[in-house]
């Protein structure tokens, strides 16, 4: 427990806690913070320390199981639409606020895909899965 203690207590003194705790913040961010630090010793611990697989790990903007539509979204630039299904059937359709479809994806056994989204406009999705899914919207 003491070295648990002091161990924290260093990472607060030297700005490492921000860096090795902070999941919600992206990777440059966390890098910017262990950048930043003048001390080499320091900085590479800082870099040692992050976990990029949770600083990588956005939560969905939106998440379900089998069939579902989402609520509309607005974007202003294009969007990378990114996708995970963990079942063997995943059909999304992308629709435009007109109810028009602008892209029809899929994924068959289960993986990730991409798909960017090039107009800015209001948008929603309708997704068909055997099981659970994630959806981000992303910078490209």
């Amino acid at each position: 427990m003491f070295v648990k203690k002091c161990f924290i207590a260093t990472l607060v003194s030297t700005g490492l806690l921000a860096a090795s705790l902070s999941v919600s913040a992206d990777v440059n961010t966390a890098f910017e913070q262990c950048r930043a630090i003048v001390q080499p010793d320091r900085r590479l611990e800082c870099y040692d320390n992050l976990d990029l697989k949770a600083l990588s790990a956005k939560k969905p903007n939106f998440a379900g199981k089998r069939t579902a539509k989402t609520e509309m979204f607005k974007i202003s630039e294009p969007t990378q639409l990114r996708f995970q299904s963990d079942g063997a059937i995943f059909v999304l359709a992308l629709h435009d606020s007109e109810d028009n479809i602008v892209q029809n994806l899929h994924i068959g056994g289960g993986g990730e895909d991409t798909y960017l989204i090039e107009e800015a406009g209001d948008y929603y999705l309708r997704v068909n899965g055997s099981t659970t899914w994630r959806i981000w919207l992303e910078k490209p």
